[in-house]
């Protein structure tokens, strides 16, 4: 009888069982969520840059991904931008895509300590898929601070 019953636990247990299959993927840095603007669209919070971009106040809040192409993002005059936030995230392979975030004329941005840094640099050579950085102006409106990072940025 035992027999019988342990024979038809095994047959329950390979009836019912699944193979449970984990998906891989080489991005690293932080979770987009949203949606890219897709046609003019409004509503949108995720926005694709391969060239030089001028960011402006609407944009607070705006994760900037750039895949190639190696864009210079220049931040707003942060005088009038107290609060806001960006993100830029480097979302081009390991080693193929520099990312930069520049303040504007004269303006520095606050990064370990170093208060007249002028840009921050996610360089090529050092660049790794999903490298980001998160600016925001602080509350005095007189300078832009990292307030996130991830990977090497100079």
């Amino acid at each position: 009888m035992l027999t019988s019953i342990l024979d038809g636990l095994e047959t329950a247990f390979t009836q019912t069982r699944r193979i449970i299959i984990m998906a891989t993927t080489r991005f690293r840095g932080p979770v987009l969520q949203g949606k890219f603007n897709e046609g003019g669209a409004t509503g949108y919070n995720l926005n694709e840059k391969t060239a030089a971009y001028a960011v402006v106040i609407g944009d607070s809040g705006m994760t900037f991904t750039s895949p190639s192409g190696s864009p210079t993002f220049t931040l707003p005059a942060v005088a009038a931008n107290e609060g806001s936030v960006f993100t830029f995230v480097n979302t081009g392979s390991d080693g193929t895509n520099e990312v930069v975030v520049t303040g504007a004329a004269g303006e520095f941005i606050t990064y370990k300590g170093v208060v007249a840094q002028i840009t921050l640099t996610n360089t090529k050579a050092t660049s790794k898929v999903g490298d980001f950085c998160k600016i925001g102006g602080n509350a005095a409106g007189t300078a832009w601070q990292v307030l996130d990072i991830q990977g090497v940025w100079a």
